[in-house]
């Protein structure tokens, strides 16, 4: 994952110029793992650190992109402390709407989850080794080293800018400015790999499935490989190769000793998708604003394979449209199919139907055009394109 100071600066959060602490010196080892209810000593280098995290903070609770839903932010918290344990006292969550997959845990406890990461996970399993890897890069203090190196890199470091997360996330302008601090972009392979394996097993050990990971990372690796010979995704640059993470996971899960009964992983499973279920609709239709359309249907089409009925009517929808927005060879045909396919299911969106009855003129259907497009407008009546639709119903007439 990106590195926590790298979240908090790419959702424009101003972080102050820190002056050398009294540690400067980066020490022969790492760092002990933090002790549940820890603070750093006055004037040290992580005390530095935590300041800056703990400024981000206070702007971070004031951003719109923040998720207030009860319901969904208490399923989340809970998750995070059966795997956090002892140290669930000094965790805050954000849930933040940004269709992009990424999680950070702040040096300060300060724990960030993006919408777009909880549309790719498939289960609580899930959920609890990303919450898992990004809580072992806090207990390890993997960011204190990465500060500690970028200090080393810069004799002087100045204020950092605001930013934005990579490419496409779009919630505030301008660019880094971390002269010096490139060590702060991402965690090293080494500390993503110690990260993957302690996830794991505090995931593990609250009884969740040892394949999860493996699960997650293997569609993670096809959706990358959708968008081959195109800029990769932000994701998977500062990770260690796809193939070879895969494989990681494997091992680890072969090597897991326990695996939980299959009732009770269906059981969390469902709980994951009640829980998510009622944002599923904004979060596909933020998935789209990427622009990053094969990606997209890579994901949303294997997630349509996995739907529960009460889910694919809007699975298809949203499908459908990354076929017709990205406008290539075939890609008509499979948006009308799928959008037929979605104003046949009890949950289609409004929208399905006047993009079904688009779809059924462009066919020569000119009846069944009537049809979709004046049931979209009985259905969304303020519908703030009503005027053209009507317009075009007209110019449908027998």
């Amino acid at each position: 994952m990106a590195s926590p100071l790298a979240l908090a600066v790419g959702l424009g959060l101003g972080i102050a110029a820190f002056a050398p602490g009294a540690d400067a010196a980066p020490p022969a080892i790492a760092p002990p793992a933090i002790a549940p209810g820890e603070r750093p000593a006055e004037g040290s280098t992580e005390a530095e650190l935590w300041y800056g995290m703990d400024r981000a903070e206070q702007e971070l609770r004031g951003l719109p992109q923040v998720e207030r839903d009860a319901a969904l932010n208490d399923y989340l918290r809970d998750v995070l402390c059966r795997v956090a344990g002892p140290h669930c006292g000094d965790l805050r969550l954000y849930v933040l709407t940004v269709p992009e997959f990424n999680a950070s845990m702040a040096p300060n406890g300060a724990t960030l989850v993006f919408t777009g990461a909880l549309l790719r996970l498939r289960s609580e399993d899930e959920l609890a080794v990303l919450l898992g890897h990004e809580f072992a890069h806090y207990r390890q203090r993997h960011s204190l080293q990465q500060w500690r190196a970028s200090k080393r890199s810069s004799a002087t470091l100045g204020t950092v800018g605001l930013a934005t997360l990579g490419a496409g996330v779009g919630l505030v302008g301008g660019v880094a400015q971390l002269a010096g601090m490139a060590g702060l972009s991402g965690f090293s392979r080494e500390h993503e790999r110690e990260a993957d394996a302690l996830g794991l097993e505090f995931a593990a050990a609250q009884g969740y499935g040892p394949d999860a990971g493996l699960a997650l990372w293997e569609r993670l690796a096809r959706e990358e490989a959708a968008t081959v010979g195109r800029r990769r995704h932000p994701v998977f640059a500062s990770h260690p190769e796809t193939e070879a993470r895969v494989e990681a996971h494997r091992r680890m899960a072969t090597a897991a000793e326990a695996v939980p009964p299959l009732d009770l992983v269906a059981e969390r499973r469902e709980r994951y998708r009640a829980a998510i279920e009622p944002f599923l609709d904004g979060w596909l239709s933020d998935e789209l604003t990427r622009r990053r359309y094969a990606a997209s249907i890579q994901m949303i089409g294997e997630l349509h394979a996995d739907a529960p009925p009460a889910w694919r009517g809007r699975t298809a929808h949203y499908l459908g449209e990354a076929h017709r927005l990205r406008r290539g060879e075939g890609d008509a045909a499979k948006a009308a199919a799928l959008h037929a396919e979605a104003v046949a299911a009890a949950d289609a969106p409004t929208a399905a139907f006047r993009e079904h009855g688009y779809a059924l003129r462009a066919a020569g259907d000119a009846a069944g055009a009537r049809d979709a497009l004046a049931r979209y407008l009985q259905l969304r009546p303020d519908a703030p394109d009503r005027a053209f639709v009507e317009r075009d119903l007209e110019a449908l007439a027998p």
